[in-house]
């Protein structure tokens, strides 16, 4: 399916955004209702560290076996829920083991891919990978990395935590994204101050082309109004999902929301 077209059936609908150490295929399975996409990670590309670190959550360094276990992730959620897109949440400390991972979901049958500029695994954090890459200092690798990524032939989603930069630091970012060819930027937009999501960040975005995802503090159905309101083309739920299985699929009916 070509890229307009993904967007097309994505564009005002909802999603359940990753957690680390919850959104398995297991779990987006039985909370994902109502969602047009789920998203399953954070995973992490990480061969050395497979049944050593982070158990359950390193992906497997053969390349047969990944694409295996990947693929039965995306089994299990869609056997449940029919037509939903599956997205990939990767982290990885080496571009070359993102690469392959991301080939591996490919193969896998997945359906979008998001690049993980967002966590805050230390380890990672202390070689200056996830949020920290946005940083001056790191910033060369980061347009390195979305280059590299935005040449695969499958649509990648740059994800980042506004409050890790100032928001007119991450312009640079943005303008570089426009320039290259990727399907979109998801931004966790939580603000720690008001326990809401920031939503005037996401109105001075939409001047960007790129699809955006909005998610972060998204606890209600006004919540999620006002993110479409300000511009978003999609909205994540994440944590009222864990106590709340139909949280998802209650605001998609109060949005009215139709899935294809």
């Amino acid at each position: 399916m070509k890229w307009m077209e993904i967007r097309g059936k994505l564009k005002g609908k909802l999603f359940l955004s990753s957690m680390m150490h919850y959104t398995d295929g297991r779990f987006c399975s039985e909370r994902g209702l109502g969602s047009a996409m789920v998203q399953i990670g954070a995973y992490l590309a990480e061969p050395p560290a497979y049944g050593v670190l982070e158990h359950g959550w390193v992906l497997p360094p053969n390349r047969e076996k990944c694409v295996e276990f990947l693929r039965r992730e995306i089994e299990i959620i869609r056997d449940r829920l029919k037509g939903v897109r599956v997205c990939l949440n990767l982290a990885t400390p080496r571009l070359e083991w993102g690469l392959e991972a991301a080939e591996c979901f490919k193969d896998a049958g997945g359906d979008l891919l998001e690049l993980n500029f967002h966590g805050g695994y230390k380890r990672y954090l202390e070689i200056g990978r996830l949020r920290a890459m946005v940083f001056p200092e790191n910033r060369s690798e980061l347009y390195r990395w979305l280059e590299r990524f935005s040449s695969m032939d499958f649509p990648v989603i740059a994800k980042f935590r506004l409050g890790v930069i100032s928001d007119s630091d991450y312009m640079p970012i943005l303008d570089f994204i426009e320039s290259l060819k990727m399907f979109g930027v998801h931004f966790n937009i939580r603000d720690e101050k008001s326990g809401k999501p920031c939503f005037e960040f996401i109105r001075h975005i939409r001047k960007y082309g790129f699809f955006i995802l909005a998610s972060g503090y998204v606890r209600s159905l006004k919540d999620a109004e006002m993110l479409f309101e300000s511009g978003a083309d999609m909205v994540g739920l994440a944590e009222p999902v864990i106590n709340n299985p139909n949280f998802i699929a209650e605001i998609a009916e109060s949005l009215n929301l139709k899935l294809k």
